[in-house]
């Protein structure tokens, strides 16, 4: 099998085997714990379906690498590179060929190879990656010179290389997940939502990241060009149109509790809804998310991951569920979404993750501000304690229980009533005729993680 150059500088011939295998990583799967998503830890790296197709991400090889990281050789042939004008020269002439006969190689005009020389037009990738193998320089050292990139009719960037993620990128990709777009043919990023607060927010990261301005800009859309698109792609971001997307989110964005609390806030940012109404009882925050029917695993996956990183944060949703189906010309489209109620989480949720200020903010800031006195969350931190005093105890009657909770035995008895019809608790006996029952765990220390 053939072998990816180990020593630390990377030549074309590496940069195509990557492009051409999959020597990179897996297509993500779920981890399942007791049906739960479990957050793979550092030393996995699982890419999801959009990401494969870019082939390998500059993880230099090394599994125990920390930090995820995107070179000029990993983005599409799409893409453009200015050079420092002496390096540009240099790296023709390393060639040691005519530039006629370059022209025959590379398949283009010889007016046209003169004008790369003279560092006129910007030079396309997959010519730059013939460049190394002929010039014997390395795709670092070339990295090192470039001065700035472009699509071929787009605006030009100028950013460093390598690109490495942080906070914005992986909100940018919540946003690209929720109300953002990447055009399937040009890459070109557009972003529209009617709370200008989001479309400013959007603004300041991508000037703070890439240094540019919308190229296209209206009350509630803005626009930027295709090299933009390009490198969120690589990131993880869905490509239009999402109806089919089998994106679920990046590995990178996972394995770091900032950059999930920056996706998450995003996407609920554009995605989410929050209730609050006179007129029904119910209140809580939503996130919906539309699919074609042939997606609808994939989009049950992707609102389990978003259920499981929510619980991290101790904000517990329900299973995700489809609210309605419709016919389109394609077949049918489902929207399936995920609901928080419960008090205490909604209080989670505002303060560990928040939202934009905007209407939804100001309801959800509301709700928290209601002083509801009934949890699902209180609940659910009492039947834990149930289950852990039992599992320390091995055995336990009604009053030892209430009195290690501090609630009445009666309270007590309705919980351990409940986690008996879950199967999780089950009665063993009597502390004496006409006393408290005992209890023990019924299905070992196991059940607490099922609680």
């Amino acid at each position: 099998m053939a072998q990816v150059n180990t020593t630390g500088h990377r030549t074309s011939a590496d940069a195509y085997y990557l492009k051409e295998n999959t020597l990179h990583l897996d297509t993500f799967k779920p981890y399942f714990y007791f049906s739960r998503f479990i957050i793979p830890k550092s030393s996995y790296y699982i890419m999801n379906n959009k990401q494969k197709s870019n082939k390998d991400f500059s993880y230099k090889m090394i599994q125990n690498i920390k930090e995820f990281q995107i070179n000029f050789w990993n983005l599409s042939d799409n893409v453009r590179l200015n050079l420092n004008k002496d390096f540009t020269i240099k790296l023709f002439d390393n060639c040691n060929i005519e530039l006629k006969e370059l022209a025959k190689l590379f398949d283009i005009s010889y007016p046209f190879v003169i004008h790369l020389r003279k560092n006129m037009y910007s030079i396309p990738l997959d010519i730059i990656l013939k460049l190394s193998n002929l010039s014997k320089i390395s795709l670092e050292e070339i990295q090192n010179n470039i001065t700035s990139i472009r699509t071929r009719a787009g605006t030009s960037m100028n950013i460093k290389f390598p690109i490495r993620h942080d906070e914005k990128i992986a909100s940018l990709i919540g946003h690209v997940f929720g109300d953002g777009y990447i055009g399937r043919n040009k890459r070109q990023f557009e972003y529209s939502n009617n709370n200008p607060n989001l479309i400013k927010e959007v603004k300041t990261q991508i000037s703070e990241l890439f240094g540019i301005l919308p190229y296209t800009e209206k009350q509630n859309r803005i626009g930027y060009p295709a090299i933009t698109g390009e490198i969120l792609e690589v990131f993880g971001a869905p490509i239009a149109p999402k109806i089919y997307s089998e994106n679920l989110v990046p590995e990178w964005i996972l394995k770091s509790k900032k950059y999930r609390i920056a996706f998450l806030k995003a996407f609920f940012d554009d995605d989410g809804s929050v209730m609050l109404s006179n007129n029904y009882r119910a209140k809580g925050l939503n996130m919906n998310v539309i699919r074609h029917i042939n997606q609808k695993e994939t989009l049950y996956n992707l609102l389990e991951q978003i259920s499981f990183i929510l619980k991290e944060l101790d904000i517990y949703s329900g299973k995700p569920k489809i609210s309605r189906q419709y016919k389109k010309e394609d077949g049918l489209h489902i929207v399936m979404y995920i609901n928080i109620t419960d008090y205490q989480s909604l209080i989670n949720f505002y303060n560990k993750i928040g939202l934009t200020s905007g209407e939804k903010f100001e309801k959800l800031k509301k709700i928290v501000n209601s002083k509801i006195f009934y949890s699902k969350g209180n609940e659910r931190i009492l039947n834990n304690k149930i289950l852990e005093f039992l599992s320390k105890k091995g055995c336990a009657s009604t009053a030892d229980i209430a009195a290690d909770l501090g609630k009445s035995k009666t309270k007590a008895l309705k919980k351990l009533k409940h986690l008996s019809n879950k199967g999780l608790v089950a009665i063993v006996g009597k502390v004496a005729s006409n006393r408290s029952y005992l209890w023990k765990l019924n299905g070992g220390e196991i059940t607490i993680e099922q609680a």
